[in-house]
């Protein structure tokens, strides 16, 4: 399908995933339609360095450097760019991950037959290619809909960008905490939005040491740390929706909860849920 919108794939580079650009880049620069450009924020990577590992790549790129700022303000940083370059669909991909060849062209066909949805999403595989999560659900309608788990990255997603404003990018401001997708997915649905799954493509989702998420696995350590995320994440919320204020306090009783052991595979934050 040919497309006239402005396509931009778009990550944020940073010195401890260096080691890991080569394969970013690669499967960005094979992708099947070529009609797209990369945006790339430099966090830490001196600007030498790194334009000496991009010389070889042939894709379309535009490098920003920055200093000084978070994670998560990076993130809002690349939205901004996008909106402020009036890009139509901004493809989100973390540098230390890499894609199937398809995932561009199959995420512009679905924008281009979809475009009422805010965002759309795609499977997260590991380097075995073995899928991680249960499989996605085809649509996402309510944010209730994630709102116990998420399976919504920064690095298997895309963005309507017509579909969200200015005024929602600069509302992101300030969120302090850094599991970030799941509150800017949140909010947009919040928001009335919704998104689609992309099928016939996915990402190679990487398990470092700087993985915040990684790969879901029932054990005490990572049930406490759900239960942080959680109360993070609710209490950012909360005063969007009453739903995330019953949640926050359901959280911080803990006696609630039920522990879903049983389960092979889960999505992110998905080990155990409040009792309804």
């Amino acid at each position: 399908m040919v497309s006239s919108m402005k396509t931009v794939f778009g990550s944020v580079v940073y010195q401890s995933a260096l080691e890991y650009l080569e394969d970013f880049m690669h499967s960005v620069d094979e992708q099947v339609d070529c009609d797209f450009s990369l945006f790339l924020l430099n966090d830490n990577i001196s600007p030498e360095i790194l334009k000496k590992r991009l010389l070889r790549y042939s894709v379309q790129m535009n490098i920003e450097h920055f200093d000084n700022k978070t994670p998560v303000q990076l993130r809002i940083e690349l939205l901004k760019k996008a909106k402020h370059e009036n890009v139509d669909l901004l493809i989100i991909g973390d540098c230390d991950d890499f894609f199937s060849n398809a995932r561009v062209s199959n995420t512009i066909n679905a924008s281009i037959e979809n475009p009422e949805y805010t965002f759309f999403y795609n499977e997260l595989r590991d380097m075995q290619g073995i899928s991680i999560m249960p499989v996605l659900p085809e649509y996402i309608e309510d944010f209730k809909e994630i709102g116990e788990y998420n399976f919504l990255g920064l690095s298997n997603t895309a963005i309507n960008m017509r579909k969200i404003s200015s005024d929602f990018i600069d509302s992101l401001e300030g969120y302090p905490y850094e599991i970030f997708d799941w509150y800017l997915f949140s909010r947009m649905l919040l928001e009335g939005g919704s998104g689609k799954r992309v099928d016939g493509c996915f990402t190679v989702y990487r398990i470092h040491e700087n993985n915040i998420a990684g790969i879901q696995r029932f054990n005490e350590y990572n049930v406490k740390h759900e239960i942080e995320v959680k109360r993070k994440h609710y209490g950012s919320l909360k005063k969007y929706h009453k739903y995330y204020e019953e949640k926050y306090n359901q959280y911080q009783q803990v006696n609630g909860l039920q522990y879903l052991s049983e389960r092979k595979k889960y999505f992110w934050w998905n080990l155990l849920r409040a009792n309804e």
